[in-house]
């Protein structure tokens, strides 16, 4: 079990290497569910863990996907690791230094205590009795020569060992701000971003623009078609929106079939014509149910679309996106509808 007194690298190595044990490898989705089980406080996850491992102790990727699935995919744990890895981060760094100036001094003191030998074999050649006792302490000199090199070896296979550990906690809180079903940016990824972009054009001036898009009747589309080729409607629409982004834009799924985008450095009316190419895009894919090729119609979205002034917090901006999409539907959807060309419709008794 882990204790809240370890440091943090600690509690991650002791996680990989409990992975290892049970013959798992150490992807994210594998590192939480290794890290909720020896974190004590999910005792039906690791009653469940227990009943799936093998007499050699291990457990299957599959099995390990499954209860991913039933434990840690509907709970709220994607804050508490991160916060995980934030601390590992930093002490990962600390380490780094010590065993690189820890490896510099090894390295240093064996070539100046060879050095040392060396002038004082030569400075007692006429002195046999100064020489012998000279001769011990280039003995003992020698012998901390040697343990200085395994040192050396031992702070080189450290420093891989943090080279490696860190990699995995990159690859960890890289997965842990992504939308699993889609690929795109998560909830809280998104969070992050706008305070940081938000932050960022206050104190630059430029302009911040976003847009809210919601798949139109999805809720009806589900039902009809079931879950998994609702789960396929959601990655094809994140592919298109991801395919009509730039390179400094977050896209985010922001919940459920809603999907966000901020956009740095874009104006209103620069976010409206991406928004408007985003909409004819979705709308133009034709959709067929992969396990039959049925035709399955088309899909579209209604996208609402804001830009930053000088009041807005990151709340107010996104409140105001959002009015923008619930016009957009109230509208009749598959339309995109920006705060200045904003008019309060008459709600519809089905705007979802």
């Amino acid at each position: 079990m882990l204790t809240s007194g370890e440091p943090t690298h600690k509690l991650a190595v002791i996680v990989l290497e409990g992975l290892k044990r049970a013959g798992l490898p150490a992807i994210p989705h594998n590192f939480e569910l290794w890290y909720a089980h020896l974190d004590g406080r999910h005792p039906s996850l690791s009653r469940d863990i227990e009943i799936t491992t093998d007499a050699f102790g291990t457990v299957t990727q599959d099995n390990a996907d499954a209860l991913y699935r039933t434990h840690l995919q509907r709970a709220d744990l994607t804050s508490g690791v991160i916060d995980v890895i934030t601390r590992m981060n930093a002490e990962v760094a600390d380490l780094s230094d010590i065993v690189e100036k820890s490896g510099e001094c090894a390295s240093g003191n064996t070539k100046a205590l060879g050095g040392l030998s060396n002038q004082l074999r030569e400075s007692t050649k006429d002195y046999p009795a100064v020489g012998a006792l000279l001769e011990s302490v280039v003995n003992v000199a020698k012998n901390m020569r040697i343990q200085n090199e395994e040192l050396e070896g031992r702070l080189a296979e450290s420093a891989n060992e943090i080279t490696t550990l860190q990699r995995s906690v990159e690859n960890i809180e890289a997965e842990a701000m992504k939308d699993p079903l889609t690929g795109v940016a998560n909830r809280a990824r998104f969070d992050q971003a706008i305070y940081q972009c938000v932050a960022e054009a206050k104190i630059s001036g430029a302009p911040l623009s976003m847009m809210l898009a919601d798949i139109d009747h999805f809720k009806g589309f589900n039902d009809r078609w079931g879950h998994q080729t609702g789960d396929q409607v959601l990655r094809l629409v994140a592919e298109v929106m991801d395919g009509n982004v730039r390179a400094d834009d977050t896209l985010a799924r922001y919940g459920g079939e809603e999907f966000a985008i901020l956009l740095p450095g874009a104006d209103l009316e620069d976010a409206k014509s991406m928004a408007e190419r985003i909409r004819g895009a979705v709308e133009s894919r034709r959709l067929k149910k992969r396990t039959t090729d049925q035709n399955l119609g088309t899909i579209t979205m209604s996208i609402g679309v804001a830009e930053l002034q000088n009041a807005d917090s990151e709340h107010t901006l996104i409140e105001r996106a959002d009015e923008c999409l619930y016009a957009a539907k109230g509208a009749g959807r598959n339309k995109v509808i920006d705060e200045n060309s904003l008019e309060t419709p008459t709600p519809s008794s089905d705007v979802a």
